[in-house]
């Protein structure tokens, strides 16, 4: 069964502009205020990346997302790519710089399901990759999805430790 049927805990769905308040709420809930987006990141990604914003609800609250943005760089590293401001329309590489799931709604397949969606559309759009970083704790729940230890980040965002991962798809 999948997670838009109706049997299904959540629905998942494009991110609308009028819930990027609660968006960005989540995302303070899930990191660090130092690594979390900005509520002005999450307007950009919506407006300028709406095919992968995508947002999973339980009767009618918010309780994941996943965004990223297309880049020419085949690596998430660049703060300024954090920002959202050196994203490329016509980029051939996916950097996913959100995954957040509400602390009640873990271990529902969510996050899963919300990062199938973006790898589905990244490759309806033929795209060559996605990239992402992530902490230690999660780097074998992306390879589970098919994604590969790419090495520790140089990147320092928010003060934490990241780890590269990446998924090849052409």
């Amino acid at each position: 069964m999948t997670p838009n049927e109706s049997a299904s805990p959540f629905e998942l769905r494009l991110m609308r502009e009028e819930d990027l308040q609660a968006a960005h709420a989540l995302e303070l809930a899930c990191y660090p205020a130092e690594a979390a987006a900005t509520r002005d990141a999450f307007s950009y990604r919506q407006k300028h990346f709406p095919g992968y914003f995508r947002s999973a609800w339980r009767n009618g609250s918010l309780i994941g997302l996943a965004c990223g943005v297309r880049t020419a760089e085949d690596s998430c590293e660049s703060d300024a790519l954090k920002g959202a401001h050196d994203a490329e329309a016509a980029g051939r590489h996916l950097c996913v710089l959100s995954v957040a799931v509400s602390e009640q709604s873990r271990g529902l397949g969510v996050g899963k399901a919300l990062m199938e969606a973006l790898i589905g559309q990244a490759k309806a759009d033929r795209l060559e990759s996605i990239v992402l970083m992530c902490e230690a704790g999660l780097i074998r729940f992306y390879e589970r999805l098919g994604f590969r230890y790419a090495g520790r980040s140089a990147s320092e965002h928010g003060g934490l430790q990241w780890h590269e991962m990446k998924l090849q798809l052409a």
